[in-house]
């Protein structure tokens, strides 16, 4: 009596991975994003992108220094760059995307702040990608 495995590699299949080259790391990049203006928010996020002549999106996420400790500012972190892993093919390609939380959680206690989920930052997220880029594709008809 064995056990069986069947692995089989399927080459169509989206690997959900968080690679080097998906991450924004220049400060000229950052620049680019916010100089570009584009943005949504909601209670708990500000999600901005901008076009990057690439054929993948990349991703950043911003947490004030205020939000205290840095237990659960790398916890928002790990939140906001799962959401990104997990809706990167769903995407369009070629924009860069940052998201910064929102002031008013560096006000909360340190038990509001680990109330946030992953839907709600993945959620909110793909509602303001959304908002976001009707916005993006009104003002590309108006040039």
């Amino acid at each position: 009596m064995g056990i069986s495995i069947c692995i089989t590699d399927n080459i169509d299949m989206p690997r959900f991975t968080y690679s080097k080259n998906s991450r924004i790391n220049s400060k000229a990049a950052f620049k680019a994003v916010f100089d570009y203006k584009l943005f949504a928010r909601n209670d708990l996020i500000t999600v901005y992108i901008a076009p990057n002549n690439l054929e993948k999106p990349r991703f950043a996420v911003s947490v004030s220094g205020k939000i205290r400790p840095a237990v659960v500012r790398n916890r928002l972190k790990r939140l906001a760059r799962e959401a990104f892993r997990l809706n990167q093919y769903e995407l369009p390609a070629g924009f860069d995307y940052i998201i910064i939380y929102s002031q008013w959680l560096s006000k909360r206690e340190k038990s509001d702040i680990k109330k946030v989920t992953l839907e709600q930052v993945r959620q909110g997220f793909t509602t303001l990608v959304r908002q976001i880029h009707k916005r993006y594709e009104k003002r590309q008809s108006q040039q």
